[in-house]
């Protein structure tokens, strides 16, 4: 087995691992969102613990990918493996392709599903910054003294 044939395989290898990955890290958020909504901290930062290593090992294997990548001749990026993939005998090629397509979608639904976290947790600071702020002439100071 050639030196090249090896680091396809693995780039090839790499992309099945990140597909599991990704969908492993959807579930992840969709029970992030959850655990927001039901304020329960204790649990989100166990769960944040776990999604942040996913996120670190994906992010690890993205960048082996790159350095891969770079050592056939390519970018380290999508057009380098879609250039990659037209270099590739025809079957080889159809299976990358499909892969990394799948792996594309992937990400993309995650990073919508975490952007809809994120939306999430801006909606809940208005609502708690507006309920902490209304009536502000009336000065509720809760046993505080109130700055003049």
């Amino acid at each position: 087995m050639t030196s090249k044939r090896k680091i396809v395989q693995d780039i090839i290898r790499g992309i099945h691992q990140d597909i599991e990955g990704y969908n492993q890290l959807k579930v992840l958020i969709i029970r992030q969102r959850k655990l927001m909504q039901r304020r329960d901290n204790s649990e989100l930062e166990r769960h944040n613990r776990e999604q942040s290593y996913l996120c670190e090992q994906l992010q690890a294997r993205a960048g082996k990918r790159s350095q891969e990548l770079i050592s056939l001749g390519f970018a380290g990026d999508t057009n380098g493996i879609e250039l990659l993939i037209t270099k590739l005998p025809t079957q080889l090629a159809k299976q990358m392709d499909t892969l990394w397509n799948s792996l594309v979608l992937l990400v993309r639904e995650s990073q919508a599903i975490n952007d809809d976290n994120g939306n999430f947790l801006v909606d809940q600071q208005v609502v708690i910054s507006g309920l902490l702020n209304q009536n502000k002439e009336i000065n509720i100071d809760y046993g505080m003294p109130v700055p003049s």
